[in-house]
């Protein structure tokens, strides 16, 4: 690790006052909407499964304890409880290693209340928020004038007594706000924090911020860690967002992102924490329609959701939209396939619906002023025909190039009598979104043929 010298927080950098990751906001609207049609029990299952995981990998990456994946996972499950962690699962008793887990879901679980009762952020919080983290922690180390490291008892609660700062394993020493200066330090880190609440600050840059300038002064003598992700899961938490779960073998990458931000730049671990927030709205996304996926079947209806990069080179965009032209006739078969084993069950059929497939292979150029070829995109025709229809429906999945030089992609049913309804979406999209888009577009399209197949 690379030395680093203690020196007094700095606010936000300017240019991040005003930064907002567009693809999360995608992501966080979609996420809105799915939990507006969603029943409660639905997305209480969800949201525990979420807290267990923050309150059990908060502890591990700080290394209070170690804890087997699948023990992991069963205790997100079916809950935190000694009776289902065995002794090799882990390196405390199963019965401590259970207060530890227990007060650090007390802690996510007050969070949400707090966010839910609309409370500002303040010091006297976050101390009590310290009190239940170490309320079964009652020692840890500290570094003497001299240099030595001792074991002192815990302060719960309050700042720190004496210096924390850790010996690297290169033997220098990484330095964290005197004891002396964590009283002014912490108040002017709340005094930065509410500025940023008033001035509108995206939550993705504002949690990076107090995450890390907490670690900075890291105010208490140990519990540091835990406290910093329960502030960052505050700020996202008032989004509406998820908490912020780093799990175990992400660690060095935070790490990475916390160094890099020591150095002046917060945009790694802004990054990190946008990523993290993502991975759980489509996390969310995808048990919300996994759930339902059951009661939906008849009318073809699933929600899915990907993730949203933006491309920058034209040949990237040529890869993307051929994955997501092939993504579209894997679910155009996933999901007649699905339509074909429910008629099947009860006799009507035991053809696969799905006459034939025409591909043709496209040359694309980079545009008129470069005659280079840039790839090949290869679109489709699916010819789907439902029992006892005299002619198939085609499906046509195929590209364009816009004139300012971007790609787009079109799904449409066609017929000689005339052309159906046309999915049109940009092809610089990432493949979670165009797979989210397309399957909400032809379960609705496809429900529609089967509503008239049923009406002949």
């Amino acid at each position: 690790m690379p030395e680093y010298k203690w020196r007094p927080i700095e606010d936000l950098p300017e240019e991040l006052y005003s930064f907002s990751d567009q693809d999360l906001r995608t992501l966080e609207e979609e996420w809105r909407t799915v939990r507006e049609k969603t029943s409660d029990e639905v997305l209480e299952k969800i949201l525990t499964e979420i807290k267990r995981e923050w309150a059990i990998e908060t502890g591990k990456i700080e290394g209070l304890y170690t804890l087997s994946k699948g023990i992991t996972e069963t205790l997100i499950q079916y809950g935190i409880s000694a009776k289902l962690i065995p002794q090799e699962s882990t390196n405390l008793g199963p019965i401590q290693l259970t207060e530890l887990l227990k007060d650090q879901q007390e802690v996510i679980e007050g969070l949400m209340d707090y966010v839910a009762k609309q409370k500002p952020l303040t010091l006297h919080y976050i101390r009590q928020m310290h009190q239940v983290f170490t309320r079964h922690q009652d020692t840890t180390e500290a570094v003497t004038e001299d240099g030595k490291q001792v074991n002192i008892q815990l302060i719960k609660g309050d700042w720190k007594k004496w210096p924390n700062n850790p010996l690297q394993d290169d033997k220098t020493i990484h330095e964290y706000c005197t004891p002396e200066q964590v009283p002014n330090e912490m108040e002017h880190l709340m005094e930065l924090h509410q500025k940023h609440v008033a001035e509108g600050v995206s939550a993705e840059a504002e949690a990076a911020f107090l995450h890390h300038r907490f670690t900075q002064i890291h105010p208490f003598q140990d519990g540091n860690g835990r406290i910093a992700r329960a502030l960052a899961s505050l700020i996202f938490l008032r989004e509406g967002d998820f908490p912020f779960v780093v799990q175990d073998e992400e660690r060095k990458n935070y790490i990475d992102a916390l160094e890099v931000a020591d150095q002046g730049d917060l945009m790694d671990l802004i990054d990190f924490m946008v990523e993290k927030q993502k991975e759980l709205l489509y996390k969310a996304l995808r048990e919300a329609q996994n759930i339902n996926l059951n009661k939906q079947l008849l009318d073809v209806e699933r929600d899915i959701n990907y993730l949203a990069k933006e491309l920058k080179v034209q040949k990237l965009q040529i890869e993307k939209a051929n994955n997501n032209l092939s993504l579209w006739k894997e679910i155009v078969q996933e999901i007649v396939m699905q339509f074909r084993g429910t008629i099947k069950n009860v006799g009507l059929s035991d053809n696969s619906l799905i006459e034939k497939i025409r591909t043709e292979s496209v040359l694309v150029n980079a545009g008129s002023s470069i005659s280079q070829e840039i790839g090949r995109i290869t679109t489709y025709d699916i010819y789907i025909k439902l029992p006892n229809q005299k002619t198939a429906q085609i499906l046509k999945l195929f590209f364009n190039k816009r004139d300012d030089g971007d790609y787009e992609l079109y799904a449409r049913f066609w017929s000689k009598e005339k052309d159906k309804n046309t999915l049109q979406i940009s092809a610089n999209v990432d493949r979670r979104i165009a797979d989210l888009q397309f399957r909400k577009w032809f379960q609705k399209e496809f429900n529609r043929l089967i509503q008239e197949w049923r009406n002949i």
